[in-house]
């Protein structure tokens, strides 16, 4: 009862997107709108992923992602990085810091299951933050780009300055570091295979 409930949360944040994506093309927000539909596709992966592997992930991880690319959504379309700013945004690269690092630990401890690599959880806790910076470094990339070739965003810049860059590394960081301190609090007390293992068994 839990997991489906948790679903709909997942579910609802999905709906969020877009109806943002609507909204901001029916405003003339192209750009947004554009993002938005980046984002919804974004969503979509992790259930795609999960047929393709036969297996499911635990609802949590399908509501953080959708949670975390509703954030970026509502910041552009609806101003909130603005209106909100600096609040916002960091709450926004923390939740985000949080889900990618989240993918990552699951992503390697699947593949060391699959291959038999026998990762030590301090190499797996070691990824997940190195994980979690990397796709929050692209992340600014992109935001960079974009500031450079279509001017930001109708509510302003997507990068202020490097001091807003590099604080909104730090909030990733940070939520990369509590996805890896948890991860080496679990392995206390369970052995890294449990994890692959509770995967598949949720995809039976």
């Amino acid at each position: 009862m839990v997991a489906v409930n948790g679903m709909y949360l997942a579910y609802l944040f999905q709906v969020l997107i877009a109806l943002s994506g609507i909204y901001a093309y029916v405003t003339g927000q192209i750009g947004e709108a554009f993002t938005a539909t980046f984002m919804f596709a974004l969503s979509i992966v992790p259930y795609a992923v999960a047929a393709r592997e036969s297996i499911r992930f635990p609802w949590f991880v399908y509501f953080l992602i959708s949670l975390a690319l509703w954030f970026h959504v509502a910041g552009y379309v609806q101003g909130f990085y603005v209106d909100l700013y600096p609040y916002y945004d960091k709450v926004a690269h923390l939740v985000s810091g949080i889900t990618i690092a989240l993918l990552g630990f699951l992503g390697v401890v699947y593949l060391d299951r699959h291959w038999r690599m026998r990762l030590t959880p301090l190499f797996i806790a070691g990824f997940t933050i190195i994980f979690g910076l990397a796709l929050g470094a692209v992340w600014e990339m992109y935001e960079f780009l974009v500031d450079m070739f279509f001017w930001g965003s109708l509510a302003g810049p997507m990068q202020n300055s490097l001091a807003d860059t590099m604080l909104d590394m730090i909030f990733v960081l940070v939520g990369s570091l509590i996805v890896a301190m948890v991860a080496l609090s679990y392995f206390r007390s369970h052995r890294v295979d449990e994890v692959g293992d509770s995967l598949e068994e949720l995809g039976t």
